[in-house]
């Protein structure tokens, strides 16, 4: 009776069946890998578009470092908000 905790119910016959306690940590190494491949993606983005929507105003208005620093820090700060939303 060393399995019962790892005992699940299957089907209307009410079979049960062993069930490796190993599972669970497979599944949750797998979210983690998408969550943190999530989060890179995030920051990577959150860096490129803002680099971009400086670049862009800067293009624009002829100021060519001021914006693109100030993009980069807004980006990375969206990005990091984002992150805080997406594992929260």
């Amino acid at each position: 009776m060393v399995f019962v905790s790892h005992l699940q119910a299957q089907g209307a016959a009410g079979i049960l069946t062993p069930q490796h306690p190993e599972d669970g940590k497979k599944k949750d190494q797998s979210r983690s890998a998408a969550s943190a491949e999530s989060v890179a993606f995030l920051l990577l983005a959150g860096i490129a578009v803002g680099l971009g929507f400086g670049a862009g105003v800067d293009w624009l208005f002829g100021t060519f470092p001021l914006f693109v620093v100030i993009g980069v820090f807004v980006g990375f700060a969206l990005a990091l908000y984002a992150v805080y939303l997406e594992t929260k």
